[in-house]
This record gives C-alpha cells, sequence and structure tokens, in this order.
C-alpha cells in the first residue's frame, strides 16, 4: 500500500478525498505527522499533535455493501497486532467495540469509518508521543510504557490491515469473528450500552461478542441475547 506522508495537515481523511479527486486510486495511505483537523466518531474532535499516529487507509467498496459494517473490526484487529508486541506482559491489551483499542481500559487508538461511492476511508489514530487530556474517558499514550517511532509503527499498521482486508475479502468477516471476540473488551462480562446520551437510554446485559455482522451481542437478565449496530459502551456495571 502506497504511502502519502505530510508534516501536517487538516485531516488525513478530507486529505484521502482530495487524492480520489485527483484521480489517485485505492488502495493508498496518508500519514500525518499533526492534524489540525481531525474528528473521530459521530464528529467528535480527536487531537493528533506531533508524534502521534494521524493514518487513513483507502480501500475500494465491497460488492455487497451490507458487509462494509465490518471493516471498522478488521481494522481493530490490525491495529491490536502492531500494539501487542509493544506493551508489557502485565499490561492489558483490548478492543472496545466498535472501534477503540484500550490499554489498561484507557483508550490508545479510535476509529473513524467513512465512505462514498469511490472508496472506503478508514481514519486511524494513535496516542505515541502524548494523549488528550480534557476528554470524558480514560487516555493513554505508548510513550508511556515503551519507546516506539510512529513511522514504523505506521508501515506496520498498513501491512497488518492488507493481511486482514485480503482474507476479509475472500473469506468475510465471518472468519475473523472468533479471532475479534477473543480479545474483545468486556466479553462474557456486565456491560452497559448507551443508545441516545441525551435521551439517556441505554441497555444493560452480558457481552456476547460480536456477530458475522459485527454487531454487539447482549444477553439480558430473561436470557434473550440481542445485537446491537450502534452505541457506545459505557462504564462496566458493578456486579
Amino acid at each position: 500500500m502506497k504511502i502519502f506522508q505530510y508534516d501536517t495537515i487538516d485531516s488525513t481523511n478530507n486529505e484521502a478525498k482530495r487524492l480520489i479527486q485527483q484521480g489517485v486510486k485505492p488502495s493508498f495511505a496518508v500519514y500525518a505527522h499533526q492534524q489540525t483537523e481531525g474528528r473521530g466518531r459521530l464528529g467528535r474532535p480527536w487531537e493528533t499533535p506531533a508524534g502521534n499516529v494521524a493514518l487513513t487507509m483507502t480501500v475500494l467498496p465491497p460488492e455487497e455493501l451490507s458487509t462494509q459494517s465490518t471493516i471498522a473490526p478488521l481494522t481493530a484487529l490490525a491495529i491490536y497486532d502492531v500494539l501487542k508486541p509493544l506493551i508489557r506482559a502485565e499490561d492489558q491489551l483490548a478492543i472496545k467495540w466498535p472501534n477503540d483499542i484500550l490499554i489498561n481500559e484507557a483508550k490508545v487508538s479510535g476509529t473513524l469509518i467513512e465512505a462514498d461511492r469511490i472508496a472506503i476511508y478508514i481514519g486511524v489514530g494513535i496516542n505515541v508521543k502524548t494523549k488528550p487530556e480534557h476528554v470524558p474517558y480514560k487516555t493513554i499514550c505508548l510513550s508511556e510504557l515503551t519507546e516506539v517511532k510512529a513511522d514504523q509503527l505506521v508501515k506496520e499498521l498498513a501491512a497488518a490491515f492488507e493481511k486482514y482486508h485480503t482474507r476479509w475479502k475472500n473469506e468475510g468477516f465471518e472468519a475473523l469473528t472468533s479471532l475479534y471476540n477473543k480479545r474483545l473488551y468486556r466479553l462474557h462480562k456486565p456491560l452497559r450500552i448507551s443508545l441516545d446520551r441525551e435521551k439517556q437510554t441505554w441497555e444493560e446485559g452480558i457481552c456476547y461478542g460480536v456477530n458475522r455482522y459485527g454487531h454487539l451481542q447482549l444477553k439480558d437478565e430473561k436470557g434473550q441475547i440481542k445485537a446491537h449496530s450502534a452505541g457506545d459502551i459505557d462504564a462496566p456495571l458493578q456486579h
């Protein structure tokens, strides 16, 4: 995968779209040492000061659009693979559905998926040198644990993503579901999904992993399992 590299940019997702408009064909990646207008899911800001990773990988849309929702979990698998060798034996690495990576229950990475009829844009942010401070959740950066070179991390991530993306195209996400669930935060433990923060609606249950569509499954008190295609995981329930 060809990587276009920049020192500072507004947004790697935005630049990837500009390159598409200029005639560059997927797949390729855009990497910046710093981005000034990064964003996460639901339009939330995502800080990328110098020394961290802001990366957007582009691929062609799948023939079956219903499978597009599983791009995020396969990306999480790739990020997990490149971070696992970097952490200490006592540290806990996990995928927080739908697309965050946690170290010791603190966010180190997030993913934003955007798409149009030409390409899918997979934006990845990784806290390497610094971490966001004024956010309503725990954060961590890799420099707290080890010394990491962001440029090398990007190359490894692009290669890991290509590996999983190739398997996904050939076999579907169903072939990766078991591996994803083994790495999932709070698997077989109680959790709560916020469905609408403004209306303060949520559902509680035991996490039963994701299905072949990448939807998170919760088992309620009646033993019924319900799949959720969207939502935010709140703090674990106290049981």
